[in-house]
């Protein structure tokens, strides 16, 4: 046995080598100008070599295994394709002069002229490079439509030719649904038949088609490129059930209508809003699939796409350091946006939130703070929303916070509102020094304090100076004083704000520079490292000054006024840190006391904020 098989191996290379030989010399014939019998007889000899290659090699195949089995059969398609091309030259330099008819001199009789036949079309496969198919469902109606039109349609090659053809245009599942079946004339018909059984039934093709249309990726954000592209992917698999014969709208009760729920949740939740007011004052039949996704790509096309020149869109395109933030205000492109300060509790930008669909952001709903731990877990898995930064349009693992969370020395990469409750001993409070340095109370009005903190700020160089912080859920941004923002030799571009104080009254439109730069606890390392980024607007002044109130942390030692600042004089505000920044810094620690004190731990110490006495010192 070992002996045959080692004779049959032996046969076949020999066998390739000659081969190899004529193929050669055809393909110098066909390109000198020889002798029309010299290249039909070489044509001849070399088709005859290639039937008994193939048949050696068809058997040698059986022997393999699996994987030498298919490195054996992508190795002679390539000898086969060779064969082929060198063939179809030459039956092009053969074929026009044998079709034609007989010349004049022998075919014209009394001044009759008749006419010569048309030549036939050769049979040589047309300049076109057909598709690789790898075993993917939705691929096979377009490769078998292409291959049809090429291949298999065509009656002037031969069923042996057609399979040759077949196997060098398979790869992956595909080729190994038909690899090791001998490439015969009788065997190709049984080769298309098992290809479009596995893969080109319409039953699979549709379920297929429909499976693509549940996994089309989410977009949770309003943007041009996220809903174009949701749009189109869903409307390029309805059209190819259509093509089969499965419209998904026709009939009085259209399956789109069971698709209808699902898909519409792969949209923003604003676009939703949007379709849901559109549709409840218009008819019934406005409310379906097909005007929903027209309606869609309208929302696509009313956004505008940022100017191809700007260095934002140059960021956006090479994949920069351009923050989410800065591109969704250079695509406004000019529009108003209403910004609050800190004294503005109104906000006219709207944001949804995706857990009960209010205009604020998740660490602002009420209803999520409210929640506990397990809770606030499901409610982020339902809605999707990432575990890091509490945001929707991606997951965790995308996400590009870096951050930890912090919350009593926690350094897992979680939101600090998705921190487990704890069950060991609490974390050891801050030492005198630590409260020395840091605390800072003052009053807003009798009988009530701010929550404000002493920390130092950070510049890009490494510069660093302390500042007064005062946190202010009622800011939708963060601020800094122009001047502190000089200091630190911040820079960043400019926006057009207005901003809208209690009251609803708004202030005229304005450029204001968004800077970033980092805040840390004055009793920390010292270290820009191991301080928080922050992202505020330079705007001259914060707000106006605060009157403190007597400060005695652990162990009665005031706490050090700023810069010298003489007890009882006004604090002026350096750094306000609004809604968009408040949870990076608060650990979730809070502390009360019997007078109604509340303290908030932050990352910058603690923030002493309530109801106060005004004859007692916190």
């Amino acid at each position: 046995m070992a002996a045959a098989a080692k004779a049959l191996s032996r046969n076949l290379a020999a066998s390739k080598v000659r081969l190899n030989c004529l193929l050669t010399e055809l393909e110098e014939l066909s390109i000198d100008a020889v002798d029309d019998n010299l290249l039909g007889g070489q044509l001849e000899l070399t088709e005859a070599l290639f039937r008994e290659t193939d048949a050696l090699q068809a058997e040698w195949e059986q022997d393999l295994e699996a994987g030498e089995r298919k490195a054996a059969i992508e190795d002679w398609a390539k000898s086969r394709r060779r064969f082929l091309e060198a063939r179809a030259r030459a039956q092009g330099r053969l074929r026009p002069k044998q079709l034609n008819g007989p010349s004049c001199s022998e075919g014209c009789t009394g001044g009759n002229l008749r006419q010569t036949a048309a030549p036939a079309r050769i049979g040589k496969l047309p300049e076109l490079t057909l598709p690789q198919f790898d075993g993917e469902v939705l691929k096979f109606p377009t490769f078998w439509a292409q291959f049809e039109a090429s291949v298999h349609a065509d009656t002037e090659l031969d069923d042996a030719t057609k399979f040759a053809y077949l196997l060098s245009n398979t790869t992956g599942r595909a080729l190994g649904a038909i690899a090791g079946i001998p490439i015969t004339a009788a065997n190709y018909p049984q080769a298309v038949d098992i290809l479009q059984k596995r893969f080109g039934r319409p039953k699979i093709v549709a379920r297929a088609h429909l499976l693509a249309l549940w996994k089309a990726p989410e977009c949770r954000e309003m943007t041009r490129q996220g809903i174009q592209t949701l749009v189109d992917e869903i409307t390029k698999q309805l059209r190819c059930l259509a093509a089969m014969g499965k419209d998904p709208h026709a009939g009085e009760l259209p399956w789109s209508e069971a698709l209808m729920p699902g898909l519409k949740e792969k949209f923003p939740r604003k676009l939703q809003r949007a379709w849901d007011l559109k549709v409840g004052s218009g008819p019934e039949s406005e409310d379906n699939l097909e005007k929903f996704l027209e309606f869609a790509q309208l929302q696509a096309d009313s956004l505008s796409p940022p100017d191809e020149f700007s260095p934002e869109a140059s960021r956006e395109e090479k994949g920069g350091e351009a923050t989410r933030k800065e591109l969704k205000n250079a695509r406004k492109k000019g529009r108003d946006r209403v910004t609050s300060s800190a004294a503005a509790l109104v906000t006219s930008v709207q944001r949804v939130c995706p857990f009960c669909e209010g205009d604020h952001d998740v660490t602002g709903c009420q209803r999520f703070l409210d929640a506990g731990y397990s809770a606030r877990m499901r409610m982020s898995r339902e809605k999707g929303v990432c575990y890091k930064c509490l945001k929707t349009g991606h997951r965790a693992r995308e996400c590009r916070t870096s951050r930890s969370c912090g919350v009593d020395g926690c350094r897992q990469p979680h939101h600090q509102l998705l921190h487990p409750p704890s069950t060991g001993k609490p974390s050891r409070p801050p030492g005198p020094d630590q409260a020395h340095q840091s605390l800072l109370a003052a009053r807003s009005e009798p009988g009530g304090c701010l929550q404000t903190v002493r920390a130092r700020a950070y510049g890009p160089d490494g510069n660093h100076v302390v500042v007064n912080c005062l946190f202010d859920t009622g800011a939708e941004v963060s601020f800094i004083r122009k001047d502190v923002a000089e200091v630190l030799g911040l820079t960043g571009s400019h926006e057009r704000c207005r901003f809208a104080t209690l009251g609803g009254r708004v202030g005229p439109e304005r450029k204001w520079r968004r800077v970033e730069f980092r805040l840390g606890a004055v009793g920390g390392s010292g270290q820009a490292e191991t301080s928080t980024p922050v992202q505020a607007l330079a705007i001259p002044q914060v707000c106006g000054k605060i009157q403190p109130l007597p400060t005695r942390p652990a162990g009665s030692i005031p706490a050090e006024p700023e810069r010298g600042q003489r007890p009882g004089t006004p604090l002026l505000i350096d750094v306000l840190i609004g809604i968009d920044y408040y949870y990076e810094f608060v650990t979730g620690r809070i502390r009360r006391s019997s007078s109604g004190t509340v303290a908030v731990e932050s990352r910058l110490g603690w923030l002493v904020c309530g109801k106060t006495d005004p004859g007692r010192s916190i």
